[in-house]
């Protein structure tokens, strides 16, 4: 299982000034209409995703992690796409992740910049093309591959041996691990898009360029919408952090919300959880998400910490249930399995 990587502030960059790259709307092949958002539900456990579409409605995808050291998905994953290629041709949104690992690959906390410098220069190749192998299997679902997610300036820039610093910071490392992993993918896979997915407020900061996104990703977790996380609040008394909504305006390409779920307090209370389900749904409807992928999950039944995550699944209270249902599944906006 995949480790949560950090949501919070300690992680974000400090602002750096650059000229931001030329805009280009296109979109791409996998994307639905404007004022379409498919709706996808993640991650790792197959038991949870048969769930949802048995007591709410089959989903439009699926979502989970792998890895670029071992070149494969997790071990659920490996299970989960094949149960799920099986039987339907939706989204397959995969985590490729390398900065949750990388203090067990030779690398500490402050190489980022190292660490995506070697995989620009091919130290990864022979992995990368493994996972490719393994990809190309199930031609009939549509990927959408996060090259590395939550990317900050802190794990994916930083150059100083000896702490994050963002005066330091190599801008140039990541994009160029972007472009490389897309261009070693794209050779053994056709069904597949690319995504881009900072944390908050990074995204202008390592954006990989136009002509390689595909789309732009988001986290919106309670933190992100103005929500308490145990006694940590963010944003207090607004909507949707300063920092999400920045990102939001940077994006060139379609949106999505690429992990989302209630945590505890909200999760522990029918109405809070409602409250914060309707901030993502006004977020996505206000500024046209093309997909939002919900983590519908009892995670402390996987061994996580029940102050931070908690029971996000829709389908275990009747009142959340029943929102969900008359706002999303009833909407026309919100696209399902067929």
């Amino acid at each position: 299982m995949f480790s949560r990587p950090v949501l919070f502030a300690a992680l974000a960059c400090a602002s750096l000034s650059f000229a931001s790259p030329a805009k280009n709307v296109a979109r791409r092949s996998f994307a639905p209409t404007a004022g379409s958002t498919v709706v996808s539900i993640g991650q790792n456990y197959d038991d949870e995703w048969h769930a949802f579409a048995d007591s709410v409605k089959t989903p439009s995808g699926i979502s989970f992690y792998g890895n670029i050291y071992d070149g494969a998905l997790n071990s659920d994953s490996q299970t989960l796409l094949a149960d799920y290629a099986g039987s339907q041709n939706g989204f397959v949104e995969i985590g490729l992740s390398w900065k949750d690992d990388m203090t067990s690959h030779g690398y500490t906390i402050y190489q980022g910049a190292q660490l995506c410098q070697d995989i620009a220069g091919g130290k990864y190749d022979a992995s990368l093309n493994q996972l490719g192998s393994y990809l190309a299997q199930f031609s009939n679902v549509k990927y959408l591959l996060r090259v590395d997610y939550e990317v900050s300036g802190n794990l994916h820039a930083n150059t100083n041996p000896n702490g994050f610093d963002s005066a330091t910071f190599d801008l140039t490392a990541y994009p160029a691990a972007f472009a490389h992993v897309r261009s070693v993918i794209l050779g053994l896979v056709s069904n597949v898009e690319f995504v881009f997915h900072p944390v908050r407020g990074s995204a202008s900061q390592l954006y990989p360029g136009d002509d390689v996104v595909d789309w732009q990703g988001f986290s919106i977790f309670n933190n992100d919408v103005c929500l308490a996380v145990g006694s940590t609040t963010n944003c207090q008394g607004d909507q949707l952090d300063p920092n999400v909504l920045k990102d939001i305006q940077f994006a060139t390409k379609p949106k999505i919300v690429s992990e989302s779920g209630a945590q505890p307090p909200a999760s522990a209370d029918p109405a809070a959880f409602i409250d914060y389900l309707d901030r993502v749904r006004s977020m996505v409807e206000t500024y046209d998400f093309a997909g939002w992928f919900y983590i519908n999950s009892l995670w402390t039944a996987h061994g996580w910490d029940g102050s931070v995550w908690g029971d996000s699944r829709i389908e275990a209270n009747a009142q959340v249930l029943d929102w969900y249902q008359q706002n999303i599944v009833a909407n026309p906006r919100y696209v399902f399995a067929e």
